[in-house]
């Protein structure tokens, strides 16, 4: 992971531990048991707090802006791969499965569960106990199932995590550049140039 400096908050003995080729913006705050698998992404403002259980964020999955992701005593949180959890989007306690999409501002509730390949539409809420299943559209509030997901909408689950990686790789590059440039200054700067 290149210096982009996310706070990493040790609780209990706990550290957060990443995979290779994370990307986590300097904004992030991951706390506690929070166990992050290669190449995922982790974006501005996004607070991953593993307190009471553990949350994991699987391989390839992005955790865009602003998202909250908690866990409960005894009830972790899991995140599958290759999922694109949009903006402001709020989890706990909850498992959302491979290759599906939360969209942005939606709320997973405690012991709820987003199946494969589906997706949770921009504001919706899915209640405790309540499933959405592999390859279905879940909306409203409380979220229900609405349909199967298919054409274009099915392959917004299949290509948003994808079209994240390319960020991902884009974030790492300049991050890199940027951390090199930095010290040809700092070296510059403290030979009086």
């Amino acid at each position: 992971m290149p210096s982009s400096n996310p706070l990493l908050v040790e609780l209990d003995g706990v550290r957060p531990s990443i995979g290779r080729d994370v990307f986590i913006a300097p904004t992030a705050v991951l706390i506690g048991d929070v166990r992050v698998a290669d190449r995922a992404n982790i974006w501005f403002g996004a607070v991953l707090r593993g307190d009471f259980s553990h949350i994991e964020i699987g391989e390839g999955s992005s955790i865009q802006d602003n998202t909250v992701i908690h866990c409960a005593d005894e009830l972790p949180t899991i995140v599958g791969r290759d999922v694109a959890v949009g903006h402001g989007a709020i989890l706990e306690g909850c498992v959302v499965e491979d290759r599906a999409l939360v969209g942005m501002g939606a709320i997973l509730c405690q012991r709820s569960r987003l199946g494969a390949g589906a997706m949770l539409a921009a504001g919706a809420v899915l209640s405790e106990r309540t499933e959405i299943g592999p390859g279905m559209l879940g909306a409203g509030v409380p979220a229900r199932e609405k349909k199967e997901l298919t054409g274009q909408a099915k392959s917004w689950t299949e290509f948003a995590a994808a079209d994240y990686q390319q960020l991902r790789e884009r974030y790492i590059h300049n991050l890199e550049e940027a951390s090199a440039t930095d010290a040809d200054w700092r070296r510059a700067a403290s030979r009086g140039r």
